[in-house]
């Protein structure tokens, strides 16, 4: 099963690292065109190997506090825009050897972006991190990740293929196509690298016109109450009024509960959920007005929370 599971998600991997992919197994003098996909492919599962085996032995997965995350991610961003702009030849700024992807990279290199390829904020890979957590076994939680890395091979290592063994025009132009890639997910990146941060781009030009579609609260025993049901793609925007305990109830069908949306969070809150099928319930006491916002763990799902004095005297279409 969790090889089944590993190969349906590798139509999420080319999506979200198929530019990444592709620069990695391009590029060189080999003549074997089998070998650079290759060399990736086995960088990736060794490393998901060795996560699984380290989270099922200390029994949590690590993480870094949300300033230096959010650093991290938006320097990340930073060198991904700049390789992808230099790619197109938009821009020639010379990165540091170390972090510059281009056709002067070594077969080894494929082998080492797959072991970083491991580290990477994916959604399906934290689920499986997290079933590897649940065995609490080195053996089992390595053996977890292990099996699900090999169902996402076949895919990935195909498009790898493919790729090197285009040629001419038709290789330039999926060149360009991964490079456009690139660009796009540094930008998906930067604004991650901000929420983390608690920087709501969106608050600068918010207004009261935006607010007619928030689901405002109803008071129920001395409490603020909103329910809505999960989707995959967005939780929903709402409005609290300050001052009053809130409840905030996610009612998650098994359908639409994914690995990128089962995790919530509340920065502003200090508040971590995750969401399970059926009713899930969030508690907290809004005490500043302000716009706020909450996202899903991998920062790529964001709705909105407006807090106000006096909820009975909003309007939305004011």
């Amino acid at each position: 099963m969790l090889i089944v599971t590993g190969l349906f998600t590798s139509i999420h991997c080319i999506s979200m690292c198929g530019a990444i992919n592709l620069i990695a197994i391009t590029g060189g003098n080999n003549k074997n065109k089998f070998t650079k996909p290759l060399l990736y492919n086995l960088g990736r599962v060794i490393s998901y190997t060795i996560i699984g085996g380290l989270v099922g032995l200390i029994g949590s997965v690590f993480k870094l506090n949300n300033t230096l995350n959010g650093i991290i991610i938006i320097l990340s961003s930073i060198i991904m825009l700049l390789m992808g702009l230099n790619m197109l030849g938009i821009t020639k700024i010379r990165l540091p050897k170390f972090i510059r992807f281009n056709v002067k990279f070594k077969n080894k290199s494929a082998f080492f972006v797959g072991l970083a390829n491991g580290l990477m904020p994916c959604g399906p890979l934290q689920a499986m991190q997290l079933y590897a957590l649940s065995t609490g076994s080195m053996l089992k939680g390595a053996l977890s990740l292990f099996l699900f890395g090999v169902g996402t091979v076949p895919l990935m290592l195909s498009v790898g293929v493919i790729f090197n063994i285009l040629k001419g025009k038709k290789k330039i132009l999926l060149n360009k196509i991964a490079s456009v890639l690139i660009v796009l997910l540094s930008i998906v990146m930067l604004n991650r690298g901000l929420l983390t941060l608690g920087l709501n781009l969106d608050n600068l030009k918010s207004s009261n016109n935006e607010y007619s579609d928030y689901h405002k609260s109803t008071i129920v025993d001395d409490y603020q109450v909103i329910s809505f049901d999960l989707n995959y793609t967005s939780y929903e925007d709402i409005i609290l009024q300050k001052g009053i305990p809130a409840r905030i109830i996610i009612n998650a069908n098994e359908k639409y509960l994914t690995g990128c949306n089962y995790q919530i969070l509340m920065n502003d809150f200090n508040i971590e959920e995750y969401l399970e099928v059926g009713e899930n319930l969030i508690e907290f006491t809004p005490e500043e007005v302000g716009d706020y916002f909450y996202t899903c763990g991998m920062r790529m799902i964001k709705n909105k929370i407006k807090v106000i004095d006096n909820i009975e005297y909003f309007k939305g279409d004011e």
